[in-house]
This record gives structure tokens, sequence and C-alpha cells, in this order.
């Protein structure tokens, strides 16, 4: 039996928006940021579709704390998600009456 497990960010947006976000994340990984000017590398086709959902995906990423702002105005990586599921998972625990070193 075989035990599917579905990709986080993909519980989190919709199967487009985790699609660009999983290719702004990788870019900023190779590139160290993202620069207000590279909507043009996500967007080959420059539709105003394809423009909103970048812009939509790139907002919730800042929201959910993924990304954060660099300077002039890029786009990095933020551990803000990372420090905001631990919470999530210290306050859930201690909901159910377990300690971290119990699961």
């Amino acid at each position: 039996m075989e035990l599917y497990e579905k990709p986080i960010l993909e519980v989190l947006l919709t199967p487009k928006e985790a699609e660009i976000a999983e290719q702004i994340i990788a870019h900023i990984k190779e590139n160290g940021r993202l620069w207000p000017s590279d909507w043009v590398l996500f967007c080959p086709n420059k539709s105003p579709a394809e423009k909103k959902n970048y812009y939509r995906t790139l907002k919730k990423l800042l929201a959910l704390g993924i990304l954060g702002r660099g300077k002039e105005g890029s786009f990095i990586l933020s551990d803000e998600f990372t420090r905001k599921l631990t919470v999530m998972l210290e306050k859930t625990l201690a909901l159910i009456g377990k300690t971290a070193r119990e699961i």
C-alpha cells in the first residue's frame, strides 16, 4: 500500500499557483532573489491572465511568509513560514496533550 502525501504548496495554493510558486522558489534558489522585472520569465506569452496568476501567486507567497522583501524591491526566501508551522505544530500538540518527543 502506498501513501500519497499532497505537496505542501498544493495544500496552500491552487494547482496552477503551486506550479508558478515552485518556479519562483527555484528561480530564487538559483539566483539569490527575484527582481520585479523577472515577471517576464514566468509569463512567456505576456497575457493578462498569466500576469494575474503570477502576481496573485507572488502575493500569496508573501502573505504566507514563504517569501520576504529584499533590497530595492526584490523578493527573497524567508524563514517566517517555517516559524509559523513550528508554532502551529506546538499548539496542536499542546491541544491534544502530547509533546514533540511523543510523536
